[in-house]
């Protein structure tokens, strides 16, 4: 780790489970940015023709959407939660 990183603290998403209750809940993760929670991704497939993984950011009820793999749905939650900003990206 650099000088500028230690001075900066690493920022890096994370993905684990999702614990409710004391209960880790099945196909659920809460996506982090350094060490902030910003939303929840699971697998949920609802009909086919539409994409299996539900995401969301939390404590945003209107934003939220579905997507075809896990990887578009983190996607989608990084690029919702950068908005115009860049301190997340």
């Amino acid at each position: 780790m650099t000088n500028k990183e230690l001075k900066k603290g690493r920022r890096m998403w994370t993905r684990v489970p999702t614990i409710v209750d004391g209960n880790t809940i099945s196909g659920d993760w809460t996506i982090s940015f350094s060490d902030r929670p910003v939303g929840r991704i699971s697998y949920a497939p609802e009909a086919p023709g539409q994409g299996a993984w539900a995401w969301s950011l939390i404590g945003v009820p209107d934003v939220s959407g579905r997507a075809w793999t896990e990887e578009a749905a983190m996607t989608s939650i990084k690029e919702t939660a950068a908005g115009p900003s860049s301190e997340v990206a």
